[in-house]
């Protein structure tokens, strides 16, 4: 998507509101169109009937769609942003919750799925009362899989089976309404469909983006981390929309990708929606990636391979030509224009009206969606460092606080970012979160801004230190490190925030607590390692919603996220390029980035890969996937577990996947009594959330492209001090299996061991278990 405003999403003025249903009126009232007993297919073909030429030509060729009077609608806009709350054009009001990057740590389905519910109820709110259209692009469910990826504050994990979760309950909370089961609430889109984890970097003097990528993505990471999260999103969430990506994958351009849209997305997991390009995805085609001679021959590849919904002019400029020399044929727009009214068909565009059209106004920023939008943070924000129970902090002996750092007062400034301009939530920074308890709170920047080397300001903010009774330090990105189209060229902490950081910690009173903002995995080695900080809380970038972030500093709740991209050492990024798609170790095509020889690329040492995310990395992290401590703490204890699986029902499951087409196969055939049944003991004197992480070790871990470990699953609960809950863990069949090379999906015999939670933070155990024919 190209990074704009939400104010400037729109070009098309509304003086009536923007959805109109033409089965209201005397005009259409009788026609087929119009009548919901009628089957939806047999609907949607007696509409395009009714088109004229001129209006198919006009419908199939841009995102905003000028008015229909051969069918009785307005115009229509399919372009509309909802990741963390609706972004209007018409000065609505909204709600708005932290990035997915945030909440992505709270491993809470409820959550991700009440948040993605109140966004849906919103936009329908709005559609009601002309202010909205109903097709949102969100969610994002690419990986994390690239520390310096640009968009990493947009995505909820650098794992696939936490991603696939995350769309599946955000997709089935913002789509399905328990007000009527029978049509969608408001259309999400997964994006962006695939391997699109690359926005705009220069390594080497090689340059390259996001528009021109061709992502080399071997069959076996292909179906082992960059589909799964799709495939999730289609089949189990049941996502009414797709978006085709701006890159190219092994030499095909997404949105000309036949493949990839069709034999996998349509016909293997029988996703049944509408596919649309990302904003000048369908020119990228032909002027970008040059995949046609021609532009008309461009564009039956994108009508072909199933792209329906072209953002941008691409189609509307050349398909007049394209039917005039007999390349694109009248069937196949017809055809992407069918699953065009087919989707607004199911929104309930053209029925009488039902529980969905009396969705109040009131239901916008109501207290639920506010309390919901706070909670976001404080479920999510992760404690990385506690030492000698630096945190929580006491508002009755705390004293004066000075919060330091560029990002004391980080809060609107990253709001509208796909997201609501306008939202109900009030300009509030981490300062007013810490003013809720201590209302003796300053603040001093130090350094003003978080890629400034002016180092003038942090005397200052030594003498602050020196005289307020605590010091908080807020440092870390914001967008101007890493967004849309702007890759984070460093993943450490710029050398004017480390002085800060180092100087500020030593003049301070007592123990330090540092809050981290950053959707880039920064390397906080000696952050960790420096005694003169207590405590290092991750917030990821929560944006307004950081007035949680008072609860848990004070002790009202106590953190409970977990980890969601694993932290390199910052010699990472002088290993492997962020070109290198590849999952797993090995040697790399591309020249190490940190390589001088610029005019001589050739003459560059080449990269070698480490392994990317938990599942692959074969260094030592600074913070590993899962991690995460607590005011409180708990015991583990597994109390049943199956200890052998016979791997006849794995080779059946495959093979009836493979019998019906199946193309990737998630965790199906799940059964309770192969699972893990876990006591879970609140050892401590707080009442506190915990969150149980399961993973897998297969046979051969390391070798031959199986992953170290795998999550295969996760529950977070609340234990009462001294109470113990009880937690089920079920693998599924697929967890014994590995991806081979080509792609496919194989049982694999041997020794499995199941862990639970991670060895560095919270509580741990692990239990050996056996798969056997």
């Amino acid at each position: 998507m190209k990074l704009v405003t939400a104010a400037l999403f729109f070009s098309v003025v509304h003086a009536d509101p923007w959805l109109q249903n033409p089965c209201l009126t005397d005009d259409f009232s009788d026609a087929i169109f119009c009548d919901p007993s009628t089957p939806i297919d047999d609907r949607v073909k007696d509409i395009v009937n009714r088109l004229t030429w001129e209006e198919k030509v006009a419908i199939i060729g841009d995102q905003v769609q000028p008015a229909i009077d051969s069918i009785g609608i307005p115009a229509y806009t399919w372009w509309n942003e909802a990741s963390t709350g609706v972004a209007s054009d018409d000065n609505a009001v909204t709600t708005k919750f932290a990035f997915p990057i945030t909440t992505g740590m709270s491993f809470n389905r409820t959550l991700w799925k009440e948040t993605g519910a109140q966004i849906g109820r919103e936009a329908r709110a709005l559609m009601n009362a002309g202010k909205a259209y109903s097709t949102f692009w969100a969610p994002v469910v690419n990986l994390a899989r690239e520390p310096r990826w640009g968009r990493n504050i947009e995505v909820p994990s650098e794992d696939p089976f936490q991603s696939g979760e995350y769309a599946t309950a955000f997709v089935k909370g913002f789509q399905e309404s328990p007000d009527d089961p029978y049509h969608v609430q408001a259309s999400a889109c997964c994006k962006h469909f695939v391997g699109n984890e690359m926005e705009d970097s220069m390594e080497v003097g090689q340059h390259d983006d996001r528009n021109h990528v061709d992502t080399a993505i071997t069959m076996q990471d292909l179906f082992d981390s960059y589909l799964p999260p799709f495939q999730a999103c289609v089949e189990e969430g049941r996502v009414t929309s797709l978006m085709c990506s701006y890159n190219a994958v092994n030499g095909v351009p997404s949105c000309a990708n036949d493949w990839l849209l069709n034999t996998v997305a349509r016909d293997a997991w029988e996703f049944d929606g509408a596919i649309v390009s990302d904003c000048d995805a369908d020119r990228d085609v032909f002027e970008s990636h040059h995949f046609t001679e021609t532009p008309e021959a461009s564009v039956r590849e994108i009508l072909r391979a199933g792209t329906d919904v072209d953002c941008g002019h691409f189609v509307l400029e050349n398909i007049q030509s394209a039917i005039d020399k007999g390349v694109v044929t009248v069937e196949d727009v017809d055809l992407a224009i069918s699953r065009q009214f087919r989707l607004r068909m199911r929104l309930s565009h053209f029925d009488p009206e039902g529980p969905l059209q009396k969705i109040p106004m009131s239901d916008v920023c109501s207290d639920f969606s506010i309390d919901l939008s706070h909670d976001g943070l404080v479920q999510s924000a992760t404690l990385l460092k506690n030492d000698g129970d630096t945190l929580p902090l006491s508002a009755k002996e705390a004293g004066s606080i000075v919060v330091i750092g560029p990002n004391s007062e980080l809060g609107q400034a990253t709001a509208s970012y796909y997201g609501p301009e306008r939202h109900c939530l009030g300009n509030f920074t981490l300062v007013d979160a810490i003013k809720d308890y201590v209302e003796d709170t300053t603040t001093v920047a130090g350094v003003d801004e978080v890629l400034s080397e002016d180092i003038s300001g942090i005397p200052d903010a030594v003498k602050a230190a020196e005289q307020a009774d605590q010091v908080i330090l807020a440092v870390g990105t914001d967008l101007t490190w890493a967004r849309e189209a702007h890759d984070a060229e460093s993943i450490a902490f710029t050398d004017a925030q480390a002085q800060l950081i180092e100087q500020v910690s030593a003049a301070a009173k007592k123990p330090v607590v540092l809050v981290m903002f950053t959707a880039t995995p920064l390397d906080i080695s000696d952050v960790l390692e420096n005694k003169n900080i207590g405590a290092v809380l991750h917030v990821g970038q929560p944006s307004v919603t950081i007035k949680g972030a008072g609860d848990l500093l004070f002790g009202k709740r106590s953190p409970a996220g977990r980890m969601v991209q694993t932290i390199y050492k910052k010699e990472y990024m002088d290993m492997i390029s962020i070109f290198d798609f590849n999952m797993r170790p090995g040697p790399s095509t591309f020249p190490r980035p940190d390589c001088t020889l610029i005019d001589d690329v050739d003459s560059c040492e080449r990269g070698t890969n480490p392994g990317r995310t938990y599942r692959f990395y074969t260094g030592e992290p600074v913070v590993e996937f899962g991690f995460g401590l607590g005011y409180t703490t708990f015991d583990y204890s597994v109390v049943d577990a199956k200890q052998t699986m016979d791997l006849k029902e794995v080779e059946k499951m495959l093979r009836e996947a493979e019998e019906i087409g199946k193309i990737g196969t998630l965790k199906k055939n799940v059964k309770d009594e192969s699972g893990f049944i876990i006591e879970v003991t609140n050892t401590g004197d707080m009442d506190a959330d915990e969150v149980v992480l399961g993973f897998v070790t297969p046979p051969g871990a390391g070798t031959d492209g199986a992953p170290l470990k795998s999550l295969f699953a996760f529950e977070r609960i609340h234990v009462k001090a001294g109470e113990t809950e009880t937690v089920t863990l079920v693998p599924g069949l697929t967890d014994y299996t590995i991806v081979q090379q080509d792609g496919v999906r194989v049982a694999r015999e041997g020794k499995y061991t199941f862990e639970f939670g991670v060895k560095s933070g919270g509580a741990f155990t692990k239990l050996q278990q056996y798969a056997a024919v």
